[in-house]
């Protein structure tokens, strides 16, 4: 299974960004970055999530296939689900999700099961209006499925966003008013213009995330199904976030109550060799436009990024030099544009229209396309 992309900041400009086809981190807890520079190397990080007082959970695919996980500091309730009373993580860690938001708040979920504690009152009374059974083992949603949760991300100050498998969800970005000073900012019109872009949508289907990160309240990632990127980032995170939202493949939302993963690509037609004594004409290279350009030169970083490496070849994760552009993995997808299979036709057809009275998110919870449960 491919994997979705992991945008993950910090309080100490410590972060986190995973796409199918690079990585990037700065100044992890020791524990993680020890991975990056273990021997043999991992293959790939699947989930990352970083809370405050050092809590973190990483799950990876060591260099052997295996997928494992390593945690610290975790909320008990999150702890409990994970083992439920084994010796061992019992859950999907291939399809495990966890996001990680202020006083030991978190929601959790794999392919059949979830989790959540300290959530918004909001956003808990939506998932609840969409639960139809839950057990130890097996969380059963409403609609066969569709009103599963599949994306969430809590913010600062109880703010969250929402997606289910049908399109629908809902959020609440907690950006108040504009200073009624002239000419007075307080950092929130991004969040501003974010929240107008969610009341103008019908529903979430061309939204794969909305990711917010709880240290720092004014920043956001919004990814589209296309594989276009909005944010409003720290400066710290420029030089690699830079590099890393170009390359950014399309989504799309299958069935189980997981992220929206990237889609297919077919495989590219076989290279046509030259004839000897006829050389072949160049290619232009294409120009890369980045969405949020270095305003400013910056003081010089340790950014780590994946090292150029043979295809096939094992995963290596050593020091980047600052000067060297971020390189792809050598098992994801290529830097060049990808070619892609035809998207997966949308199976759920919900057509309820938003309900009245939205501030930041509507007073049931609910959004968009979907039933509505009350």
């Amino acid at each position: 299974m491919p994997i979705s992309v992991t945008f993950v900041l910090g309080k100490k400009e410590n972060y986190f960004f995973n796409t199918p086809t690079h990585w990037a981190w700065h100044n992890l807890p020791p524990d993680i970055e020890a991975l990056f520079t273990k021997s043999p190397n991992i293959k790939d990080v699947i989930e990352l999530a970083l809370g405050s007082n050092g809590t973190y959970f990483i799950s990876y695919r060591d260099h052997d296939g295996q997928v494992l996980c390593k945690h610290y500091n975790l909320p008990n309730a999150l702890t409990s689900w994970l083992y439920c009373s084994h010796p061992s993580v019992v859950r999907d860690l291939v399809t495990l999700s966890v996001t990680l938001g202020p006083y030991d708040s978190y929601y959790a979920w794999d392919k059949s099961s979830a989790s959540w504690s300290n959530l918004p009152p909001k956003l808990e009374k939506s998932i609840l209006n969409r639960l139809e059974h839950q057990d130890a083992w097996k969380t059963t949603w409403k609609a066969n499925g569709a009103e599963a949760p599949s994306f969430v991300s809590l913010g600062a100050d109880e703010a969250y966003w929402m997606r289910t498998v049908s399109g629908g969800g809902c959020w609440d970005l907690k950006c108040s008013a504009p200073p009624s000073n002239p000419g007075a900012t307080d950092g929130m019109a991004g969040l501003r213009g974010m929240n107008k872009f969610l009341e103008d949508s019908s529903d979430f289907n061309g939204v794969a995330g909305l990711h917010l990160f709880p240290s720092h309240p004014d920043a956001y990632i919004l990814i589209t199904m296309a594989g276009k990127a909005f944010s409003n980032l720290p400066e710290f995170t420029w030089v690699d976030y830079n590099k890393l939202s170009p390359a950014l493949p399309s989504f799309a939302q299958g069935l189980l109550p997981i992220p929206p993963m990237p889609k297919h690509r077919q495989q590219a037609p076989p290279a046509v060799q030259p004839q000897p004594g006829i050389s072949p004409q160049p290619t232009a290279q294409p120009q890369v436009q980045y969405q949020q350009p270095i305003q400013s030169p910056q003081p010089q970083q340790h950014h780590n990024c994946c090292p150029p490496t043979a295809p096939g070849a094992p995963h290596n994760c050593c020091v980047q030099q600052p000067v060297q552009p971020v390189q792809p993995r050598p098992f994801g997808l290529p830097v060049a544009v990808p070619y892609y299979a035809q998207p997966v036709m949308q199976q759920f057809h919900y057509g309820a229209a938003p309900l009245n009275g939205q501030q930041g998110g509507y007073p049931n919870g609910g959004y968009g396309a979907g039933p509505v449960y009350r």
